[in-house]
């Protein structure tokens, strides 16, 4: 009988202790990125996957990246400056800030405005280079702030 009992018991205890893990707030492993600050135009061109000019239409869901949602728009390309992204539409994630608000000055994609990206390709998705240097204000007649060969 007292067999019995004890066995109960170390079933009951195990039972609440297995139980009890699902209780436990479970910890997000998020990564803070360290990124690289380019000095000029020409470093940004020449670091980036892809770069093109183009306009940003509409959100588009988004995708996770190093542990943070990113915002994907849908880009209209007017020109491929470099790399090999297609013509037409294509998605672009804007880069969050980690270690922090995704977008603590707001996305930089939601302007609407003509933009110069500079972009990086991740599992399949293009993403913004980084979150302050990815994309920049480029209206039209504006002047190639780099060289492209």
């Amino acid at each position: 009988m007292r067999r019995m009992a004890g066995a109960a018991i170390i079933v009951v205890l195990s039972g609440v202790l297995l139980c009890g893990c699902w209780l436990v707030p479970v910890t997000r492993t998020d990564v803070c990125v360290d990124w690289v600050r380019f000095e000029t135009m020409q470093q940004r061109f020449d670091h980036a996957g892809a770069v093109l000019v183009g306009k940003p239409l509409q959100r588009d869901g988004d995708v996770r990246i190093y542990g943070y949602q990113a915002n994907v728009h849908v880009v209209e390309v007017e020109k491929v400056l470099k790399g090999s992204v297609a013509q037409g539409t294509v998605r672009i994630a804007a880069m969050p800030v980690t270690c922090g608000k995704t977008y603590p000055d707001g996305d930089p994609l939601d302007a609407g405005d003509r933009l110069l990206f500079f972009v990086t390709e991740q599992n399949g998705q293009w993403f913004t280079m980084t979150p302050e240097q990815g994309a920049v204000p480029f209206p039209a007649g504006t002047p190639l702030p780099f060289k492209t060969g």
